[in-house]
């Protein structure tokens, strides 16, 4: 890389200045940098410098997709993605802002030769690539962007960052960001990494298992599923992943809502994070005046993201998120593998696969008793973001992991691939047909579902594959387990930083006195009870989560630990 010459390139991205003078400084979140988006043009730009970088050093192609995910379509931000396809390493986030937040050549120069100097091929927790792959034209870089108005203006932005460090840049346009984490996934293990690519392995995935899964025929649903897009980028790739299922002789009967072409903005009162907080359909879109029960999904803005829900005759909102869909996949998975036997023991060792579901605190407490009573299988609580989530899924054979807002996937390590592909082709027929369906639906499961990063597009159709051959309805995968009463709010402070969290996020250290406050209040409201406080890692607020055994017991704990923390976390506007 040619440090001099980027640094002329930045010239043209000059940092924007406070009303006061002073350099605005951006911080890297749980997901990256964002923000309002007419701020970030030199953020991105250096953004995409570290994206070539990163490709530079890991020696693999590196991304880029630029959305703000749920948040307000007047902000926007940067995802970074790592050569595997996940996300950037948290060593480096630190790099990031130092990078976005530079004020001088000399600044610059010295956080990209200290990045430059490192020796790291790939990231040890990753498998490698495989042996003997072309690395081709390093640094290389896949860029992406969401529908928001800045988008097109910051994708250059990016481009021109990526292009002054030298790489190679392939710009996908508009696309979901599980298709750009996807591209760079494909690539980095040889595979077709095209967007038609990423099509034709979740609609061959899914037609694959509505035929090895149960014993149901192969007639498409009847029921329609009635799909509210945000109005963001993921209608338009919706279609054509539809186009692609019926391609294979399938159908899935997906009708599509708040997409380009009617009227309302993006994450309005629309979106998967609207309906998982507010526990309400969508606001526009005409889910009013759905019939009462039908079958409906919210997705995101960047699509990865999604919940289902349903509204009953007495206009009585059910909402199954995140933590439900974790709890049906883990279930399906848990009995395929009931199914295969002793097939899939360990040949020397005779130990069955590792498998179990990653949650964060957030995590409603019944659906962590299901998994780890009902299932018998491993939980691990780690703190939010998929930062964390992904590397702790991938410490197992098969790792399931979705957040409660709905976002997350299902893992399976190449070991555990390979051992079920070894066992299902050489069968023999020494196997009970039984099992050997079972081994096939575990190995379409792995191409149904986005292994890189959580897709709310590849989650519908697992979800509908599983619910298909379950034989249920919205209202019997509901009845799984019931959810604890939660509720979450936000408060504002003065600087969220003063929090501290440890154990997963789930207790503070910082500042001194209040965790003490927060379980005070906590053991008012009996056995079932929980809350923590944690400050956000996309906004200048810190989130509180409570649990109870009623409703309003929930709303009231809540209440209650926001009191705390605006007592002890310098809290600013009007008092909870």
């Amino acid at each position: 890389m040619d440090i001099a010459v980027f640094l002329t390139a930045a010239k043209a991205y000059p940092p924007p200045q406070n009303p006061d003078g002073t350099q605005m400084r951006f911080s890297y979140g749980t997901a990256g940098f964002r923000t309002v988006g007419t701020t970030l043009n030199s953020t991105v730009f250096r953004s995409g410098a570290l994206a070539a970088v990163r490709s530079r050093v890991t020696g693999r192609a590196c991304g880029i997709v630029i959305t703000a995910s749920h948040n307000p379509e007047f902000d926007n931000g940067i995802k970074l993605v790592d050569c595997t396809g996940g996300m950037l390493p948290t060593s480096w986030e630190a790099d990031a802002e130092s990078l976005a937040n530079a004020e001088s050549d000399d600044e610059m120069k010295r956080v990209l030769e200290k990045l430059l100097a490192l020796d790291e091929p790939a990231e040890s927790l990753h498998p490698p690539p495989p042996p003997g792959l072309d690395a081709g034209n390093i640094p290389y870089v896949f860029l992406a962007r969401d529908t928001r108005p800045t988008g097109p203006e910051l994708a250059k932005a990016a481009l021109a960052g990526a292009k002054a460090a030298g790489a190679t840049v392939d710009d996908l346009g508009l696309n979901t960001t599980p298709q750009g984490h996807f591209a760079v996934y494909a690539s980095y293990r040889g595979a077709p990494n095209t967007e038609e690519a990423y099509y034709k392995r979740l609609a061959q995935g899914y037609a694959s298992l509505l035929k090895e899964d149960g014993d149901h025929d192969d007639s498409s649903p009847v029921e329609p599923i009635f799909v509210d897009c945000a109005n963001g980028v993921g209608a338009g790739k919706f279609t054509k992943l539809i186009n692609a299922v019926e391609e294979t002789g399938v159908s899935i009967p997906i009708k599509l809502h708040n997409h380009e072409g009617t009227p309302g903005t993006l994450n309005n009162q629309v979106g998967a994070d609207y309906v998982q907080k507010e526990q309400k359909p969508p606001k526009f879109g005409g889910f009013d005046a759905l019939p009462s029960n039908a079958k409906c999904v919210s997705i995101d803005g960047d699509a990865d993201r999604l919940v289902y829900f349903y509204t009953d005759e007495n206009k009585k909102t059910t909402l199954l998120d995140g933590d439900k869909i974790a709890a049906l996949v883990a279930t399906h998975v848990s009995g395929l593998l009931k199914r295969c036997g002793e097939s899939l023991l360990d040949p020397v060792t005779k130990k069955p696969l590792d498998v179990g579901v990653v949650q964060t605190a957030y995590a409603n407490g019944a659906s962590t008793k299901y998994i780890e009573q009902v299932l018998k299988m491993k939980t691990k609580c780690t703190p939010t973001g998929v930062k964390w989530l992904h590397p702790a899924a991938e410490a197992f054979d098969v790792g399931v992991y979705f957040e409660a807002n709905g976002h997350g996937t299902a893992l399976f390590s190449e070991t555990a691939i390979d051992r079920i592909r070894t066992v299902a082709e050489n069968s023999d027929g020494s196997l009970p047909a039984d099992a050997l369906r079972a081994l096939k639906s575990l190995l379409a499961l792995t191409e149904a579902i986005n292994p890189a990063v959580g897709d709310a597009l590849s989650g519908v159709l697992v979800v509908e594959a599983i619910l298909q051959a379950k034989r249920w309805g919205l209202r019997d995968w509901n009845t799984m387990y019931s959810d604890l009463p939660s509720k979450q709010v936000k408060v504002k402070v003065q600087d969220r930083s003063v929090i501290t969290t440890t154990d997963a996020e789930r207790r503070c250290m910082t500042p001194s006195g209040m965790q003490q406050a927060i379980d005070a209040k906590v053991s008012e409201f009996g056995n079932d009870a929980r809350a923590f406080a944690r400050p956000s890692g996309t906004e200048d607020v810190v989130r509180v989560y409570a649990e109870a055994a009623t409703r309003e017991g929930a709303d009231s704990l809540a209440k209650e630990v926001s009191k705390v923390v605006y007592t002890f976390a310098g809290g600013t506007g009007d008092a909870p």
